[in-house]
């Protein structure tokens, strides 16, 4: 379950940094003059998007669990 949940919190993580960063910086870069580099922008959105892809999938494999169990 967990190595499952590690395997599909890429692509959501991915995703989040692409649409929160990369084009939002190459459509209006006169914004982001003041914020910190493309590079760390990136780092921090893909690691929380992993984190927080990898939670949610891994607590709907949980409930998904305990429901067939019952």
């Amino acid at each position: 379950m967990i190595k499952q949940s590690l395997k599909f919190a890429i692509w959501p993580s991915l995703g989040v940094m692409v649409g929160g960063v990369i084009i939002p910086r190459f459509t209006r870069p006169q914004l982001y003059e003041t914020y910190p580099t493309i590079f760390v922008q990136a780092i921090i959105y893909l690691v929380v998007g992993y984190i927080a892809c990898f939670l949610t999938y891994l607590f709907c494999e949980w409930i998904k669990l305990k429901v067939r169990s019952k």
